[in-house]
């Protein structure tokens, strides 16, 4: 290669990291979370929880919980159906929400009796819900909600709770039974703001407006209640907001958010001077955690038993990474613990991880108290004249073992997290849009065409690191149960996008990708062939918009760089597909 052809490359990627950086100084109008909500049976919901109702007594606290949740989604799912043809439910669901979150804070209920009112509760044929991502992945416990309404100097005798769905809902009922034990009086409702993530807005539905006119009149202090707030702060706005139109004086206004708001990063528009102009009161959100969990190992702290030197590490969103711990002491019993959900939320998660263990692709996980699983910890050493063991592995890597247990691996997937879903519609719509806002395709160009024949609860994590060699030579899949559903893209898609993220993640030549792609349709009968190109681009344009987007939250630093790197990589891994090459701009 000559010198000016060596100088050309070099330009021409130090013009990619200036636009990719100037990418990160604006907000970033990238897809990476995917819309969540599930449509289901509302009888099979309220079945199910009627049924651990009547399997509640004697409560527990985590047993109230579990319930609480589940009667939380509900109500929330109901609410969201508009409710044309059942009109009594909202009422009567807010009582069974409110029961179980009396019973969280310390108040004793009847399950049997509640079991039996709920049953009564007309239902619509279906109804969407989603998880909320405080109790699924963030360690949001609602009796920090609870706590926070105890402590308040903010509010008097007469409250009304206005609680934003979806989490709201729940979180809602846990402050109005705290201020129900205190002896306040307390009313609430949940309302669902709309419009574009970053400016929503909420308008007030009959019922809400008549229930802030009453609470106004009776001089009630009024608490918005949710998460967050998130990057744009836009939904704790438009409710604030909403009732300072219909006359609600601002100080009678409290916002009680999951942590304190940092107002000139919201992106919102001009949100950080509306955001001043209310009261925000941060519930403390240190995490419920075991007992014996100890060196804490979130926000990418896992990282230095990966490498000493920092320049290695791979980027991490830190702050949306699970919480985790190793445990304490110098036992030989020394475990990794990592919250996987709330309630049923980690149940599901567990299950994942449990029939992947038992089928010997990772180590056997441990249910363990508030969300938390607990996993064995796998020690390092090294081996007389064989590399370190016992450690997340690297692409070098990469040999013949190493893709049959990764074909192996995903043709067990396919098998035993087959999903069910009619079609790639909200992954295609990313990847056409990330396409276009990364300026690889031009508005109107022909999608990729993501083809759907295995469906399955991906897994969503196939980079080297993600795997671990044991000691004893094994080769075993970490974190394999949370990401495939979780709030990000892909969710539920075809076992392809697994595939696809092994054959960029590791690097792998064409040739090692024609022997993992016939290795896997020799274990699954599933040839993949045909429609990988376009998943390895959907993959890589995914990854790339994540990075960005990742980088644009986290601002200056290492760990922004480290994004910025990966975004490059990924960016330099997007191909598009021959039939839509002539429209690429790129």
């Amino acid at each position: 290669m000559s010198h000016a052809h060596r100088a050309l490359l070099r330009a021409k990627e130090s013009k990619r990291r200036s636009q990719l950086k100037s990418m990160c100084a604006q907000p970033v109008n990238l897809m990476v979370f995917r819309e969540g909500r599930r449509d289901i049976s509302a009888c099979n919901l309220r079945s199910r929880l009627a049924d651990r109702l009547r399997d509640g007594e004697p409560g527990t606290p985590a047993n109230f919980l579990n319930l609480l949740l589940l009667a939380g989604e509900l109500e929330c799912g109901i609410a969201d159906a508009g409710l044309s043809h059942c009109q009594q439910s909202p009422g009567k669901l807010e009582s069974i929400t409110d029961f179980l979150a009396a019973a969280l804070v310390g108040v004793p209920i009847d399950c049997l009796c509640l079991a039996e009112s709920l049953e009564s509760i007309p239902m619509p044929d279906r109804i969407k819900v989603s998880s909320p991502e405080g109790f699924a992945y963030y360690a949001l416990h609602p009796l920090a909600y609870s706590e926070a309404m105890s402590g308040s100097e903010n509010v008097g005798d007469e409250i009304a709770v206005i609680g934003i769905r979806s989490i709201g809902t729940t979180l809602s009922a846990v402050v109005a039974a705290a201020a129900r034990r205190i002896g306040k009086t307390a009313s609430r409702i949940t309302v669902r703001p709309h419009g574009y993530p970053y400016n929503r807005e909420l308008r007030w539905a009959g019922s809400e407006l008549e229930f802030v006119e009453q609470a106004k009149a009776a001089g009630a202090d009024f608490l918005i209640v949710d998460e967050g707030p998130g990057l744009s702060g836009s939904s704790f706005l438009a409710v604030a907001e909403a009732l300072a139109k219909a006359g609600v004086a601002r100080e009678k206004i409290t916002l009680l958010c999951g942590h304190q708001p940092a107002f000139d990063s919201l992106r919102a528009d001009n949100a950080s001077e509306r955001a001043r102009q209310f009261r925000w009161q941060a519930v403390n959100s240190a995490p419920r955690i075991p007992e014996i969990a100890g060196e804490f190992l979130g926000g990418g702290q896992w990282r230095k038993f990966l490498s000493s030197s920092e320049s290695e590490w791979p980027a991490v969103w830190t702050w949306l990474e699970r919480l985790k711990y190793r445990s304490s002491g110098n036992s030989n019993d020394q475990r990794l613990y990592k919250f996987v959900g709330l309630g049923h939320y980690g149940e599901a998660v567990l299950e994942r991880e449990q029939r992947i263990a038992e089928a010997a692709f990772s180590p056997m996980p441990r249910q363990e108290a508030d969300g938390f699983a607990s996993y064995p910890w796998l020690e390092s050493r090294r081996i007389e004249g064989r590399p370190l063991e016992g450690r997340p592995m690297l692409a070098a890597d990469l040999n013949e073992d190493v893709l049959a247990r990764l074909a192996d691996y995903c043709a067990f997937r396919g098998a035993a997290f087959a999903a069910e879903l009619s079609d790639l519609a909200s992954l295609q719509h990313m990847t056409d849009h990330n396409l276009r806002e990364l300026g690889l395709c031009e508005v109107g160009c022909s999608s990729i065409l993501l083809e759907l024949k295995r469906p399955v609860i991906a897994d969503g994590h196939m980079q080297p690191h993600e795997w671990l060699r044991t000691n004893e030579g094994t080769i075993l899949k970490t974190d394999s149960g949370s990401h495939g559903d979780d709030h990000f893209f892909p969710g539920p898609t075809d076992i392809a996008w697994d595939l696809a993220g092994a054959l960029v993640e590791w690097q792998m030549t064409a040739e090692q990708s024609a022997t993992l792609l016939d290795l896997y349709r020799q274990k699954s009968g599933d040839d993949v062939v045909s429609r990988i190109e376009h998943f390895v681009t959907a993959y890589s344009v995914f990854r790339c918009a994540y990075c960005l987007m990742a980088a644009n939250a986290l601002g200056e630093g290492d760990e922004a760089e480290r994004f910025l790197e990966a975004a490059e990589k990924y960016r330099r891994a997007i191909q598009i597909p021959t039939s839509t090459a002539s429209t690429a701009t790129a």
